[in-house]
């Protein structure tokens, strides 16, 4: 299907339906928004999405920054309109259904784009591409941000990208993988997201990095330099024992 822009009504239907869903309804998505001219707008260029399963945030994205390459558009990642379709285009892999046919939409910014800090990120599709183009980071340094289904938000995903300083330095991020992104099972090492006071735990590591980036310039630092500065509680993560 052409991707399109939902127009202001559009919007507010996609709005209103959310907001049914946090009442319970069972209410099947609002398909006919996608291609009824009141609600939606051609969008200059030839880009089309399928329907199609996505396994991680991680796949969405390398098929998204395909996907929307012919869309000539300087601030495309704080484009409400489009990301706006586009979430309802997948609403059933962004809010699945449950087990009791009810769904979880959360707050309206996970699938209605709110540009910039403190909500853009946490749009489902927007901030998963945000991550892996906008921000440079690629298969590599954004598998450990997007390694989950679409629909959850990686905590990695949320405490990195969340901190403008932190999710724009690739040494930094570099660090991150290398301590807690586990080879062999595709995901982060267990035990990396607990609580703040256990030792080595990505908590731990950004807080001790904001204290070294008073007085470490830490964008000219590799993440190995990075690493190297980091105290003896992350020397296990270092040997790949925290997995």
């Amino acid at each position: 299907m052409k991707i399109r822009n939902l127009t202001d009504k559009g919007i507010q239907q996609f709005r209103d339906y959310l907001a049914e869903l946090r009442h319970g309804s069972k209410t099947p998505p609002p398909d006919s928004l996608l291609e009824n001219p009141e609600f939606s707008a051609p969008l200059k260029g030839d880009a089309e999405v399928e329907q199609r399963p996505f396994r991680t945030r991680l796949e969405l994205a390398h098929y998204l920054d395909q996907a929307l390459d012919g869309i000539y558009h300087d601030r495309l990642e704080n484009d409400v309109q489009l990301w706006s379709w586009l979430s309802l285009y997948y609403f059933d892999q962004v809010c699945p259904v449950e087990e009791n046919g009810l769904r979880k939409p959360g707050r309206d910014y996970r699938h209605i784009l709110e540009p910039g800090y403190p909500y853009g990120h946490r749009h489902l599709l927007a901030g998963t591409y945000l991550v892996y183009t906008v921000y440079g980071l690629e298969e590599n340094l954004s598998r450990l941000l997007l390694w989950t289904p679409l629909h959850l938000e990686s905590r990695f995903h949320h405490q990195l990208a969340v901190r403008q300083t932190l999710i724009t330095n690739k040494g930094i991020l570099t660090a991150v993988d290398k301590l807690y992104f586990n080879e062999s099972e595709s995901q982060p090492k267990r035990g990396a997201l607990m609580e703040k006071s256990s030792p080595g735990t990505l908590a731990r590591f950004i807080d001790i990095v904001q204290q070294l980036d008073l007085t470490y310039d830490l964008y000219s630092m590799s993440g190995e330099e990075i690493i190297a500065l980091l105290p003896p509680e992350f020397d296990k993560w270092k040997d790949n024992q925290g997995d």
